[in-house]
């Protein structure tokens, strides 16, 4: 049923494009924008066709990556074409159109007098950069990325929320695949929110989203790709800048860019450490029914504080060297490190079902948690003589794991008599992960291309844990091996790309202790993906893609065997848990006016076997949390990003995000009919206040949800920092705030047969950070922005 809906979606959208090409006729200009001292490209310069007689618009467009820009379906007429970039003298170039299409060339700008004297306007480059396909953040342009995690600055995105937690979603997904430097990371594939919370902003360059990836990349993700770009700076010589932040309760940050290059060699390192401590309060009520009559059998409530204290070392490294002008070798590696030292104390107390005392204690609770994550990747590419573009690619990655969690309890009772508890469990994991990728690519024509290659992973995982009365082993082998094709060509206006990738898993999942047990999972899959764009003028575009993604479960989901996170809580996977699955489509319109740009995306998602998180009551006020398929999920939504220019200075990005949720959750004896509107409201506004002062406000709102057995309640936050720049744009200061206004509270509701509960949890303070930058050797921030059709670089 869902094909025939989408053909004949897809039929429907086709004719209406073929009608519209018919009346999309005119005159074309076309030129190229550089910057006359270095003939660098102006990327982003804003090209505007006026009346001459009245100064009426008439179309407008933007420079692209290499300086080039194109004015389409014009009529005969005498116009004034103007072509303006922030620091430069604007050229204005008479027109008279006739008919015929025009090339008007190279067309330099030079550097007004702020710039000669080497005052660099900051905000050159927008911070949000909508493409069809994806979505750009330069988080260089972000005055919160001086201090902040880039955990904190994924909130800044649309599409993207990020809890109190760290737990980041996209679009309302918490499956994602995340790639550093358009690769597959392994050191952010199992714990991203542990490893994006210590990683300093700082040292990244830009973030881009894609919600539908073409068949070239893993299908792993319901949300889509999270690709993190790491600072690299290419011109020869050495350079390099230093970056140091403190803040409230104990928090510092210091990050280490160093690039050196020559003609062939091209070398890079980055060195971030972090410490990050705060304190956070909680509360959780419970009440324990029976699941028959739904009469009270008990209530627990419990209120406390929980205090994290963690350092962090981020290591990223790596060389590009040209053998000659058709092959090149790249090495690249990184490493993370993380001790943290948690620490929490709560009042717990419980009566029976007619509220007379049951228990009452003070737990006092750490947790010595240890990581370290490391990858080497190596590649190589050779480019064919007669086409820069017709390539083929061969990459070798490695990457291995270890961490483990000491965790111990003192519950120090008060009644019914007074005496003290002692308990405690140890959690080790470990692994190593190799992977193997195979690329040919094949131009087509003048703007065609053809690619295909195979992939393999092979992935091991162990995981230990020792209790005061239980103890386990849970070993995970995986391989997956998959082909891909896709082809792309334009006709016209119309661009196409249409893809297929074929994997087949072998999966075992084998609890060695305490049950000797061994359960295989193969299963084979093919993932087509579709992606179309017409452009209907210079203003307005459309596209529409689909890709077919799914949720593997990785072996903490598989592990049967009960983990307690503390006394009263435990967490458990299941070995019988199937693959989600989803079909995405996806249908985009953007249009341009001047300073303004909107960016709509009409979005479906059909989930089925989805992952939800299930809690149940299992005997002593312990709750289970274990995990299993709803029968399907549907969500629709809107997602609407407006950019531009309130004033000359005040650049704004708003963006909200709408969506329709309904679950089928029948066969976890949940109503089988569940469904809500829920959605989120982001603003950014960067204020220039003198012309090296800007302050940055950033607000949120997010609307209450479902969860299968429950709900989330509304919460919303402020954030705000101002920089000032120093020494001629060779250092800068920042001050930077998170939820100033101390209004991010989240309250989670459960409601089920046989529990009901309600958690609460909140920062104690506020979020506070200064910081100082300086830029050595003349180091620059990457005016470009290099990146492909689906926003990922090679």
């Amino acid at each position: 049923m869902f094909h025939r809906h989408k053909e004949s979606g897809l039929t429907v959208i086709l004719l209406f494009l073929l009608c519209y090409a018919g009346f999309a006729r005119g005159s074309t200009i076309t030129g190229k924008v550089l910057e006359k001292e270095s003939g660098e490209p102006l990327t982003g310069a804003s090209i505007t066709l006026y009346q001459q007689d009245d100064s009426t618009f008439s179309a407008g467009t933007v420079a692209d990556t290499t300086g080039e820009f194109e004015l389409t379906s014009l009529q005969g007429g005498s116009y004034i074409l103007e072509i303006s970039f922030i620091g430069f003298i604007p050229s204005k170039i008479p027109l008279i159109i006739t008919g015929e299409n025009k090339n008007l060339g190279t067309i330099y700008l030079e550097p007004s007098e702020i710039l000669m004297n080497e005052v660099t306007v900051t905000g050159s480059k927008p911070v949000l950069v909508n493409e069809l396909d994806k979505k750009v953040y330069n988080v260089e342009q972000d005055i919160l990325a001086e201090s902040g995690s880039v955990s904190e600055i994924l909130q800044n995105i649309p599409s993207v929320s990020v809890d109190l937690n760290g737990n980041i979603t996209l679009r309302n997904s918490g499956n994602i695949t995340f790639f550093i430097n358009g690769k597959p990371s392994a050191m952010l594939r199992r714990n991203p929110a542990s490893v994006l919370e210590q990683m300093p902003a700082n040292s990244i360059e830009r973030i881009e989203i894609i919600t539908n990836p073409s068949a070239k990349y893993r299908p792993d993700g319901i949300g889509g790709i999270i690709n993190i770009v790491m600072k690299k700076e290419t011109s020869e010589g050495l350079n390099g800048q230093v970056t140091a932040s403190a803040g409230t309760e104990k928090r510092y940050t210091g990050n280490l860019t160093l690039n050196y290059g020559t003609e062939n060699l091209k070398l890079f390192g980055n060195y971030g450490i972090r410490h990050s401590a705060g304190t956070r309060l909680f509360t959780d009520d419970r009440v324990y029914k029976d699941a028959e009559s739904g009469s009270v059998n008990s209530r627990y409530t419990e209120k406390g504080n929980s205090t994290s204290d963690g350092l962090s070392h981020t290591i990223y490294t790596g060389g590009n060297y040209a053998v000659n002008d058709y092959n090149s070798i790249e090495l690249s590696g990184s490493f993370f490190l993380q001790n943290s030292y948690h620490s929490g104390t709560s009042e717990i107390s419980a009566t029976d079902s007619i509220n007379n005392p049951d228990y009452s204690f003070t737990d006092n609770s750490t947790n010595d948690e240890f990581e370290q994550e490391g990858e080497a990747s190596l590649g190589y590419e050779h480019t064919f003589k007669n086409n820069e573009d017709h390539t083929l690619t061969f990459e070798a990655t490695h990457s291995a794991f270890n961490e483990s969690e000491d965790q111990k309890y003192n519950q120090v009772y008060s009644f019914p008599g007074s005496y003290s508890e002692l308990s405690g469990n140890l959690v080790e994991k470990s692994g190593h992960q190799d992977e193997i990728l195979l690329d040919y690519a094949l131009p087509l024509g003048e703007d065609g291309e053809f690619e295909s290659g195979y992939a393999g992973e092979f992935e091991h995982q162990d995981i230990r844990y020792t209790g005061d009365a239980s103890t386990s082993r849970f070993l995970q082998n995986t391989q997956i091996h998959a082909i891909y094709a896709l082809i792309g060509l334009p006709a016209g206006n119309f661009r196409f790309k249409a893809g297929a990738r074929a994997e087949q898993a072998l999966i075992n999942s084998h609890l060695k202790i305490p049950v000797d047990s061994l359960i295989p999972n193969n299963y084979f899959k093919l993932f087509p993906t579709l992606h179309m764009g017409y452009q209907l003028n210079d203003n307005h575009e459309l596209s529409l893609s689909y890709s077919k993604r799914i949720n593997r479960p990785d072996a903490d989901d598989l592990n049967p065997f009960p983990e307690f996170s503390d006394p009263r809580n435990a967490e458990s996977g299941n070995p019988y848990l199937k693959p989600e699955q989803i079909h995405s489509l996806e249908l985009g319109y953007q249009v341009s006016r001047k300073e303004l740009t909107l960016t709509s995306t009409l979005y479906y998602r059909h989930r089925y076997d989805a992952f939800t998180s299930i809690r149940r009551n299992i005997g002593d006020t312990i709750v289970l949390r274990t995990i299993a398929n709803l029968n399907t999920q549907d969500a629709m939504g809107l997602e609407m990003v407006l950019s531009g220019k309130v004033l000359e200075d005040w650049k704004f990005d708003l963006t909200g995000n709408v969506f329709y949720t309904t679950m089928d959750a029948a066969n976890l004896d949940y109503s089988s009919n569940k469904s809500t509107v829920s959605g989120n409201i982001k603003a950014y506004l960067l204020l220039t206040l003198w012309k090296n002062t800007f302050i940055q406000l950033n607000t949120f709102y997010y609307f209450p949800t479902i969860t299968p057995q429950g709900r989330r309640d509304h919460y919303f936050y402020f954030n705000a920092g101002i920089k000032q720049q120093l020494f001629r744009n060779r250092a800068f200061l920042s001050l930077t705030g998170t939820d100033i206004f101390h209004t991010y509270h989240v309250r989670n509701v459960i409601e089920s047969n046989e529990l009901e509960q309600v958690t609460t949890a909140k920062r104690k303070l506020p979020v506070v950070y200064i910081g100082f930058t300086w830029k050595f050797n003349n180091y620059k921030e990457p005016e470009k922005l290099e990146y492909e059709g689906e926003g990922l670089v090679r």
